[in-house]
């Protein structure tokens, strides 16, 4: 009788379906890539080492939709249909904002008529650097930074055809001596004691320099008190007149002038008198006077019995003069001079002049030159003409705001300047200085009175050995009364589901309903007589009973309570709620919806 009954039923299956397992078929289809599974992860070093970050970062969201995918099939290969995946990853966002460095160019400099590397005297450059920055940076975002340096000239400004007037090499043979003697009268004696100022048979060298390692040198004491000139040829009397001379000195004083420009053999109007005295430390401290022997000392403390090159450069038009300390050949005139000094101007220079006297150093010193221009001094070579004039370096900081480049300007910017720096003891930022470890405590003390959530836009200056100075930036916002720094990398999370075929990213957004949801959906639609059963029902049962509610009332309550929570949602935007029903028995039950026009509806 069972043998009946079952061919009974196989009959049946087969003349009611073209294919009596294609329900089953469409239910293995539906899950065929495995179980369903849910998972809560946060990338990990390996994690993004397996994806081909070795930085360890997203740097967009649609990378990470593009990546991650594959990431979980690998990584779950049995999960299928109805999966869901929570990743928490590193996202680079990038800087707060940009900053730029630019330096002017010739072809910059022209568009102000200036056709030399540098803006002349008379110019005001905040008249053209506006249109400089914007011709370089035609495209910026909002809120970008374009730092510019420029030079511009502080005087006159000449062109010159690059000559030497005196290389002297104090080539005078193997035989120590007194100079004068020695020279056969090329060095001749104008004040002191005759005779005491010797020449020596080895001289000093420095690599490149023109005038170095040829005969000997000479030698002078603090003891000494013999002063010598040699003639220059030809004589230099307009512009800006440079001497250089290597020197290694063995002991200093207290300080006083040793080498100088000179007029006539007898005249006493000395310009460019440069001087060493002590630190107090064992080391020695460089300076020059203009024209009188009141020196201006610079701050760095150089050694003793070590050769140094010297230069000197006396503007003869305003009595200006430079002294420079260098360890190596520069092509280049330094920017900053170790002192500076103005006395008397109308000097010419005739003859350059060695001194001898109390307080002076005891020093070998070689290689004379003098010339009219920096290169001449650096190089025997015949060099093209050249403008020379003395120039500053400026800086100057503009914000790309609502489509133009403009000077920052309201509460939201802060550039820290030299005196800043100097309050909290540093020259500038750098790899060993990080603005992180200063600006927190200095925005603290600058701005005391600043609400939670302020942000301040802070560029500074940083020097590094790769890059020199350059104009650096970023964002701090006052957080639980501290500054905190932009940051660049942030945490981000993406929601994923599996579709049956494969992980796509999802924006579901999963949410439970709790007791003040039910009481929300009792006293809105308590007196709505379409719900009076079903709500009755809900308050008794404190649950959402499928024989009470039909699917239209649920999907109405449902929609009630996603908008209490969650206002302003994007079209397509996907909901899972999990609602307390009674189906048979109390369960939780998981609703779908998506967001259409202003409805949610079943998904």
């Amino acid at each position: 009788m069972k043998k009946i009954l079952l061919l009974l039923t196989v009959f049946s299956m087969v003349f009611t379906s073209c294919d009596p397992l294609e329900d089953i078929y469409e239910e293995v289809d539906a899950n065929a890539s495995g179980v369903a599974g849910d998972v809560v992860l946060t990338l990990t070093d390996e994690d993004y080492e397996t994806l081909g970050l070795s930085y360890g970062s997203f740097n967009s969201e649609d990378e990470a939709k593009e990546a991650l995918p594959g990431f979980l099939s690998d990584k779950y290969p049995v999960w299928g249909n109805r999966s869901t995946a929570l990743i928490s990853y590193d996202l680079y966002v990038g800087n707060a904002f940009s900053v730029k460095n630019y330096t002017l160019s010739l072809e910059d400099y022209a568009t102000s008529g200036s056709t030399l590397l540098g803006f002349e005297v008379t110019t005001t450059p905040a008249d053209y650097l506006t249109d400089i920055i914007a011709g370089e940076y035609d495209e910026a975002n909002e809120g970008d930074y374009v730092s510019a340096y420029y030079d511009q000239y502080t005087g006159s400004v000449f062109t010159v055809t690059p000559e030497v007037s005196l290389d002297e090499n104090l080539d005078y043979g193997t035989v120590a001596g007194d100079l004068t003697t020695v020279s056969g009268g090329s060095w001749v004696s104008h004040s002191g004691a005759p005779n005491e100022l010797m020449y020596v048979a080895d001289g000093l060298t420095m690599a490149d320099y023109p005038s170095s390692n040829v005969g000997g040198a000479l030698e002078i004491s603090t003891s000494g008190s013999e002063d010598v000139n040699t003639a220059i040829s030809p004589e230099l009397t307009s512009n800006k007149v440079y001497s250089s001379a290597l020197i290694k000195l063995s002991e200093v004083g207290d300080g006083t002038y040793f080498f100088h420009l000179m007029e006539e053999d007898g005249s006493f109007n000395f310009s460019a008198r440069t001087g060493a005295k002590s630190d107090g430390n064992g080391k020695v401290l460089f300076g020059i006077g203009a024209s009188s022997s009141s020196l201006t000392y610079g701050t760095t403390a150089y050694e003793l019995d070590t050769t140094y090159l010297i230069v000197t450069s006396y503007e003869v038009e305003t009595g200006i003069a430079n002294l420079y300390v260098l360890t190596a050949v520069s092509d280049v005139e330094p920017t900053t001079p170790e002192a500076t000094n103005t006395g008397n101007s109308g000097n010419s220079a005739k003859r350059i002049g060695i001194r001898q006297g109390g307080g002076g150093p005891s020093a070998i010193i070689d290689g004379f030159r003098v010339a009219n221009t920096w290169s001449s001094i650096m190089s025997n070579e015949t060099l093209e003409d050249e403008t020379v004039g003395d120039k500053e370096t400026y800086n100057a900081i503009y914000t790309f705001t609502e489509g133009a480049w403009v000077l920052p300007s309201g509460n939201g910017y802060y550039s820290l300047t030299d005196t800043d720096f100097a309050s909290i003891g540093i020259e500038n930022f750098g790899s060993s200085t990080s603005a992180g470890d200063y600006l927190p405590a200095f925005l603290n003390l600058k701005y005391p009175y600043a609400l939670e959530g302020d942000v301040l836009n802070v560029l500074y200056k940083y020097v590094s050995s790769s890059s020199g100075e350059q104009i650096r930036g970023d964002a701090y916002t006052k957080t639980a009364g501290v500054w905190v720094a932009h940051e660049s990398t942030v945490v981000a999370s993406l929601q994923l589901e599996h579709d049956g075929s494969n992980w796509l990213p999802d924006n579901t957004i999963k949410y439970e309903l709790v007791d003040a949801d039910y009481t929300l959906i009792k006293d809105t639609y308590g007196e709505n007589p379409d719900f009076a059963a079903a709500v009755a029902n809900l308050d008794t049962y404190g649950n959402i009973s499928t024989f009470n509610w039909t699917d239209e009332q649920i999907d109405t309550v449902i929609n009630t309570v996603i908008n209490k929570h969650f206002s302003g949602m994007e079209e397509d935007q996907k909901f899972a709620i999990t609602v307390f029903v009674y189906n048979g028995s109390s369960q939780n039950v998981v609703y779908r919806y998506i967001l259409k026009g202003d409805t949610y509806i079943r998904n």
